[in-house]
């Protein structure tokens, strides 16, 4: 290891002990950094540091997507060769678990910022800290249970339905990162399914048939789904504001990943119908493409763990949360990485049925 300085030889005795006393570590880099403080053309002292800088281990979890990696600190300020791994992989499994991340909502918004620009909440009923946190929980703004029943209760349970998130939006979201901060003792997992390998499963006739069709996702349209007893009242959860600023949106059927060009079935429950298809023959395609796409085959199911944070993309995978015991408290805190304003340049104005 050459020098960073001309130094003179008689230190080398000094680096070569420092340099046996720090040996390489598995899955590490050692680096050496070295310094000369002078003080009045005379050498005070020679200093030898050792950083250890962890590589990341990434081990896929199911046959298709979704890793989990370990061997960063997500809460750090860690480097961009970090990052850049944590970018790839991300490409690459589609979903990412990241274990023993003690992140507060600064730290998570940090991160995700990282990955790109954040969307807001589309509502500021839930007390979220930032605009940029949407707490996805079952706890008031007071620390008590939700009621049972209750609208903002109503409001939630659509996380429980397949979907890939903000595909009501004109632009979607690229990706989400959610923190686990307080999880039940049972149940309450989510279950995510990989579109890609979906798409790839697919027979030729029906790839043929969605290679063009363009889907409506309305936010309007999937909370009304949740109201097949006529009680839930979703302004009581949304200003009037807030909903007019969810128009209905066109979307194609299948999105392709910029860099790895691997196509994926873009439908969820915000998918109304299907432009150019009578209404009900085109929502009878949309439920066959979501049974078929969360076949088991293509599905993983994450058990959370406190300070659990998986981070997902939501162009290529769609994602559910599954039901638990609703005395215990679920907290988890979501933060959205914006999509790009290019993926789609028009909105639909037009009342969904």
């Amino acid at each position: 290891m050459g020098p960073f300085w001309n130094i003179p030889s008689f230190f080398d005795p000094l680096v070569n002990h420092c340099a046996s006393h720090y040996p390489p570590l598995p899955r590490c880099r050692v680096l050496i950094y070295r310094s000369l403080i002078w003080h009045n053309t005379s050498l005070l002292c020679w200093q030898a540091r050792v950083k250890h800088l962890m590589t990341l281990i990434i081990k896929r979890m199911h046959p298709h997507f979704f890793a989990e990696v370990s061997g960063v600190d997500l809460a750090t300020s860690f480097g961009s060769d970090i990052l850049t791994e944590v970018v790839n992989a991300f490409a690459e499994h589609s979903v990412l678990l990241f274990r023993n991340q003690f992140l507060d909502d600064e730290s998570q918004i940090a991160f995700s910022e990282r990955i790109g620009p954040l969307e807001k909440n589309i509502t500021a009923t839930f007390g979220n800290s930032r605009p940029e946190i949407s707490k996805i929980s079952n706890v008031d703004v007071d620390g008590k249970v939700l009621k049972k029943g209750s609208d903002d209760e109503i409001f939630l349970k659509g996380n429980s339905v397949w979907h890939t998130d903000s595909s009501f939006k004109v632009v979607p979201a690229l990706g989400s990162a959610l923190s686990a901060r307080e999880v039940p003792p049972v149940g309450g997992e989510t279950e995510f399914a990989d579109m890609r390998a979906a798409y790839d499963a697919l027979d030729d006739g029906k790839k043929q048939l969605i290679q063009d069709l363009t889907s409506v996702h309305s936010f309007i349209y999937s909370q009304r789904q949740m109201n097949s007893d006529g009680r839930y009242n979703l302004t009581a959860v949304m200003s009037d504001e807030e909903l007019e600023a969810l128009p209905p949106v066109q979307h194609p059927m299948i999105r392709v990943h910029p860099e790895s060009g691997r196509k994926a079935i873009y439908v969820g429950r915000h998918a109304s119908h299907i432009v150019g298809l009578p209404i009900e023959e085109g929502r009878a395609l949309i439920k066959e493409l979501n049974e078929f796409a969360t076949q088991p085959e293509f599905v993983y199911r994450h058990h959370w763990r406190t300070n659990d944070l998986v981070m997902w993309d939501n162009r290529m995978v769609m994602h559910r949360g599954l039901a638990y015991d609703t005395k215990y408290k679920r907290v988890m805190h979501r933060t959205t990485v914006a999509g790009h304003a290019e993926n789609n340049p028009w909105v639909v104005r037009k009342q969904v049925a």
